[in-house]
């Protein structure tokens, strides 16, 4: 069996940096496709108020057939200056790591300042340019239960200490975990997946879980954040769904299958000690929208 390796910030394609002297690409814009609803998500669905920065094609011809349509995306939206920098002969991990270098592109040229803000690309054309909430990426651990502590949280809540003063540090990698398990799956659908075992859905449920702590983590130490920066809020949402669609069809996948990551999405339903993170959940997206994507 294989599992997935966790992306370290100083292995080769972990670029988090917030500064470069490159020049941009100049296909794109930081222009919303639409005004932020600036009062909260709608009831219904939540995710309907992202405000999304258009990131056009950077390698327009770029890729293969055998990739896969999401990798194809991925790969074709990091500007060609970076080279292969990112890329892997494993399509997840390839699309994990090239996921962080477009983060850190549009950090550094497309977000207000390169520093206070963080972006993640979706697919699409799409991304999210997001604002950094006043706390600590450290403040993020006393809200995850040692019972949700999973096979990752050692090295990214523990151990990498380098982004302490980002705390969407946490989305960056788990928008990159969620970007691997669609290319994933999508190859499985398609017939292209010629890989061994490997845990690429339980990365997006798992941090999830980290992106409900870091909400938790927010309203105690940046109220005002938490009750008014609406664009974390609904892009939470949006990749809350996205992750857990995921999950929800990789994990009956025998390439992707683990019995741990059904515990672990037992033990987020379930548990008492998750309560605190299903209540922060309702709070912010409702019990019906909850319950649908979330399972509690």
């Amino acid at each position: 069996m294989r599992r997935f390796a966790a992306c370290v910030l100083v292995v080769l394609g972990c670029d988090h940096g917030h500064s470069s002297t490159e020049t941009p690409d100049a296909a794109s814009t930081n222009e919303p496709d639409a005004a932020i609803a600036i009062d909260g998500p709608a009831a219904a669905d939540p995710t309907a108020c992202v405000q999304w920065t258009t990131w056009s094609e950077q390698q327009p011809a770029l890729g293969q057939t055998s990739w896969g349509t999401q990798l194809v995306d991925i790969a074709r939206h990091l500007p060609a200056q970076y080279g292969d920098q990112y890329w892997s002969d494993d399509a997840i991990t390839a699309a994990h790591e090239t996921s962080h270098g477009i983060h850190a592109h549009l950090r550094n040229y497309i977000a207000p300042q390169p520093i206070g803000y963080n972006a993640f690309y979706v697919l699409g054309n799409k991304a999210a340019i997001v604002e950094e909430p006043d706390m600590r990426k450290s403040d993020i651990k006393p809200h995850v239960a040692s019972v949700l502590r999973g096979p990752r949280y050692q090295l990214y809540l523990e151990q990498q200490v380098a982004w302490d003063d980002s705390p969407l540090y946490i989305f960056d990698e788990w928008n990159a975990y969620v970007n691997g398990a669609e290319v994933g799956v999508g190859q499985v659908e398609a017939g292209l997946y010629d890989d061994g075992w490997t845990d690429a859905v339980m990365g997006p449920l798992e941090f999830t879980v980290y992106a409900l702590a870091t909400a938790s983590a927010i309203k105690a130490k940046d109220p005002t954040y938490y009750n008014s920066n609406m664009q974390f809020r609904c892009f939470t949402a949006f990749n809350i769904k996205r992750a857990m669609k995921l999950y929800e069809t990789g994990h009956l996948m025998n390439e992707f299958s683990w019995q741990m990551q059904e515990q672990y999405a037992i033990t987020l339903r379930s548990s008492a000690a998750a309560e605190p993170l299903r209540v922060v959940a309702r709070e912010l997206w409702g019990a019906e929208w909850t319950m649908t994507v979330l399972g509690f």
